[in-house]
């Protein structure tokens, strides 16, 4: 331990260092508060909603906020950490913002009730598409039914659903894990507490704990053929278009 670096600012008794930054740790307990609010408003307007997935959702913008705090302030207090902390926040970032923009196009182009969905909320869901760069998740948010609300209300085919969860599983390998691998490198060459560093860790051990499970249940539950809610709107879709061509004498 003699020989562990003592970044800037780090404290060696904890209790010091959460008087001293109560501010950014009373600013944590307050989003965290914020996310279980949101969460159990969306429970109390539709519990059939999966409304979990705006918890994780926040969860996971908290982290990646953290993580680029501590790639900023504190990657550098290690030799070698910077390089490949700010690796990993860029090949995973342009990965899941690949994968979104490829899983939106095919669902518009292939699966009738997305587009008619698309059709009415797609500032929506450009903004979902490009937050998904933090994670791929982010699109379940546009399916996940949240209180009931329409904007929430797009069906993924089958193929989009297990697109979307092997993609999670993915992520683990190229972001969560190796993420934590840093941070944990971190915490073993230093002494004292730091911050970011600190807070860091703490949303990437919760936040691996919920996806694992979750996102291996999802890539393996997911059946292959498209889902009877899904078949049931697109059947829908087309005899509403069939109908109309009769009423103005399509051929």
């Amino acid at each position: 331990m003699g020989d562990n670096i003592v970044p800037e600012g780090a404290e060696q008794d904890f209790i010091t260092f959460a008087k001293k930054n109560y501010i950014i740790l009373s600013i944590v307990g307050s989003l965290m508060g914020f996310a279980i609010f949101v969460y159990l408003i969306g429970r109390c307007s539709n519990r059939k909603g999966n409304n979990f997935v705006i918890f994780n959702f926040l969860l996971i913008c908290y982290d990646l906020a953290f993580d680029i705090a501590f790639l900023v302030k504190n990657a550098n207090d290690v030799p070698g950490l910077f390089r490949p902390a700010l690796i990993i926040l860029i090949v995973s970032g342009s990965i899941n913002l690949t994968f979104g923009f490829a899983i939106m196009i095919h669902q518009r182009i292939f699966n009738p009730a997305f587009s008619h969905w698309l059709k009415e909320n797609h500032r929506f869901a450009a903004l979902i598409t490009v937050f998904s760069a933090a994670n791929i998740q982010a699109l379940k948010i546009i399916s996940s039914n949240f209180g009931g609300m329409e904007i929430t209300s797009a069906k993924y085919s089958a193929n989009g659903q297990r697109a979307i969860a092997w993609i999670g599983v993915a992520n683990l390998g190229i972001q969560d894990i190796p993420q934590l691998v840093i941070l944990v490198n971190y915490w073993l060459k230093t002494d004292g507490y730091v911050i970011f560093p600190f807070i860091s860790l703490i949303l990437n051990v919760v936040i691996l704990f919920i996806d694992f499970f979750g996102r291996i249940y999802d890539a393996v539950i997911i059946s292959g053929d498209d889902d009877g809610t899904t078949r049931r709107l697109n059947n829908r879709s087309s005899d509403s278009t069939y109908q109309y061509s009769m009423r103005v004498g399509a051929p």
